[in-house]
């Protein structure tokens, strides 16, 4: 296949995958009952009757005078309190087996709600239970154990990178292959070995979705591995599965997070993907020094560059540095002064852009396989070719 098949294959690709990830990230639509329904999936082990744990006492019920919505009309409507402190309002049988409702966990901080039903106890079919960042995960259930597909939300769901998982579970552990959203819109995909994000054959794919680094990870973990494309993605029973291309020259990749006194293990390994997009060359502002320019057009909202640095904590009384950018108020990336020349650092590029009073990009951050956590330097308007 020559080169400008393997483009438009790509640019195929890359249109599928963001249809299938605005498809999953629309809370309002039922894509994963469809999944469910045309899933095959042996019977759930469940738990066994001996097994299963005993409700707690009921301290008291508040009845609600409604209409039952629910088939099953000896089941009654309330609000039940139990010993523990846990919350109950739905409807429910005499023997708080059967409960078609949400259920609040009491818990030191918050309360967070699972909403759906209990057949002898256990939880059955889809259920929507809430996370501590005020965002839910959406799941099915068989006999009180996660058994079939799952998507996980964000609080944010009109912000792009809401969708923060999808998977397909087993027995009540992730089965197949999996998507998992990362700070900054990118996504680690690939199948599970043994409930965990482990293997071999694990990719991460950048917020462009094109991008992407192949290898081996653990507990979610990037450990090594090569830089690739995305060449191609097919859709089994409504879940994506990717496959990757390496590129030329692409460099063999290892962790390398930075810590308070080294930048990086590997200073002279360039991220080919950024070194693809930007270059390095002399600024056309005077007395400026060098400046970072583009290689490939830039829309609204596109991951241009990255800034990696030490790692140290913010201080008023730290002296000024020029290539300091604040993460968070634990954080902040600064570049060394031994390691600001490209023959001494050029992992990645960011510390060579220029400031501007009619700037085209604004910071972000980004949770890099290889580096960590990192700001970003994202267009905020379209950015031609050449320019700073």
């Amino acid at each position: 296949m020559g080169k400008g098949e393997n483009q438009v294959q790509q640019s195929i690709a890359v249109e599928k995958l963001q249809d299938w990830i605005e498809k999953m990230s629309n809370q309002s639509n039922a894509c994963l009952e469809e999944m469910q329904d045309n899933t095959a999936l042996v019977n759930a082990h469940g738990n066994d009757e001996e097994e299963i744990p005993e409700l707690p006492d009921v301290v008291d019920i508040d009845y609600h005078d409604v209409d039952n919505s629910v088939e099953d009309e000896a089941l009654k409507s309330g609000t039940v309190r139990f010993t523990n402190k846990d919350t109950f309002k739905g409807f429910f049988s005499p023997d708080m087996k059967k409960r078609v409702g949400t259920c609040h966990k009491n818990q030191k901080f918050n309360s967070l709600g699972t909403t759906g039903t209990w057949n002898s106890g256990l939880l059955d079919g889809m259920a929507i239970i809430e996370n501590a960042y005020g965002g839910y995960e959406e799941t099915y259930f068989k006999r009180g154990v996660k058994h079939g597909y799952s998507r996980k939300f964000g609080p944010q769901p009109k912000k792009k990178g809401n969708l923060w998982q999808v998977a397909l579970y087993k027995n009540g552990k992730m089965h197949g292959h999996f998507w998992r959203g990362c700070l900054g819109g990118g996504y680690i995909t690939g199948v599970s070995e043994d409930n965990e994000i482990t293997g071999d054959n694990i990719a991460y794919i950048f917020p462009n979705l094109k991008d992407g680094i192949l290898g081996k990870f653990e507990k979610g973990k990037f450990l090594s591995g090569i830089e690739v494309e995305l060449s191609n993605i097919e859709i089994h029973n409504g879940m994506a599965i990717g496959s990757f291309a390496s590129i030329p020259k692409a460099s063999n990749l290892r962790q390398d997070k930075s810590t308070s006194y080294r930048i990086a293990l590997d200073p002279l390994t360039p991220d080919s993907h950024e070194h693809a997009r930007v270059e390095v060359r002399q600024s056309n502002t005077p007395d400026s020094g060098e400046g970072l320019f583009a290689k490939t057009e830039f829309k609204e909202g596109d991951l241009v560059s990255i800034l990696n640095g030490v790692r140290v904590s913010p201080s008023i009384s730290d002296e000024w540095s020029d290539y300091k950018v604040n993460f968070n108020t634990e954080l902040d990336l600064d570049v060394p002064e031994d390691m600001r020349r490209l023959d001494q650092y050029c992992a990645t590029l960011a510390h060579k852009a220029n400031h501007s009073f009619t700037p085209n990009t604004r910071w972000g951050r980004l949770d890099h396989p290889r580096f960590g956590m990192v700001v970003t330097i994202i267009a905020i308007k379209t950015i031609q070719v050449g320019r700073s």
